[in-house]
């Protein structure tokens, strides 16, 4: 009887490590979900959102896996992002932090935000205003509006919606110095343009190859602002079901 029961413990021992060794490795080699905190990329991502990531994207390094820990250095598989896509990346300054941003500026670049228009190498985006507004509301509740234009980076073809909430030459971040992206490091930028603290400032800075950690494809799950993620009992009447399985542009 005691080995009998010695060795059902050990088979579902066995079974949860390994549903467990499965898990951590689909996560950190296939896909992983993150929800959004933050209005940094409405109107592309809102609070509450869930975004898919696939993390083969732009091969490994240390940070793709739960807890960073330190099995080699560099990266494997590597392969360059392209402009324009949105990005789930470490903070340089703090390696526990993750943000997601659009990529606007690749290595060798240069970058910059005149009257609000982002430069590329001396070339403007096409920033086109829409009629429609944007109501964001922020994750302490306060809601304000703000304005959206359709904006292609220069050598994209795919456009995207970016947010203003000043006056597209009022905010000190849409006019700023021109930075040179240095090899290996990437430069991004929120959609909510007014309320996205990027790489425009200096405790950000430029992102490493290193700290790149997936493309965000699409929204699977979103929840209305204001609803936590432990109240299971809130969940059906405050889904987002329009923006379910949408793509991110």
């Amino acid at each position: 009887m005691i080995e009998s029961f010695k060795g059902w413990w050990k088979r579902e021992a066995l079974s949860f490590f390994g549903l467990l060794f499965c898990a951590l490795a689909f996560r950190s080699c296939v896909y992983e979900m993150y929800q959004i905190p933050s209005g940094s990329m409405e109107p592309s991502l809102l609070i509450g959102d869930m975004p898919l990531v696939e993390k083969w994207a732009y091969g490994y390094s240390k940070h793709a896996i739960l807890l960073s820990p330190p099995l080699f250095r560099g990266k494997i598989f590597s392969s360059s992002p392209q402009r324009g896509e949105v990005v789930v990346f470490k903070l340089p300054s703090d390696r526990s932090t993750n943000l997601i941003k659009r990529l606007i500026g690749l290595p060798g670049d240069r970058i910059q935000v005149t009257g609000g228009i982002v430069h590329i190498n001396g070339e403007p985006a096409q920033l086109r205003p829409l009629i429609r507004k944007h109501l964001h509301e922020g994750s302490r509740m306060e809601k304000y509006v703000t304005d959206c234009y359709e904006e292609t980076l220069p050598g994209c073809s795919t456009p995207h919606v970016v947010t203003y909430h000043a006056p597209v030459a009022g905010s000190r971040m849409n006019n700023t110095q021109e930075f040179c992206v240095p090899e290996k490091h990437y430069f991004m930028m929120g959609d909510n343009r007014d309320f996205s603290k990027d790489c425009r400032y200096p405790d950000i800075g430029f992102v490493h190859e290193d700290l790149l950690i997936g493309r965000a494809t699409r929204v699977v799950y979103s929840i209305d602002n204001g609803v936590r993620w432990w109240e299971f009992w809130l969940w059906l009447q405050n889904i987002r079901y329009d923006r379910l399985w949408i793509k991110i542009i």
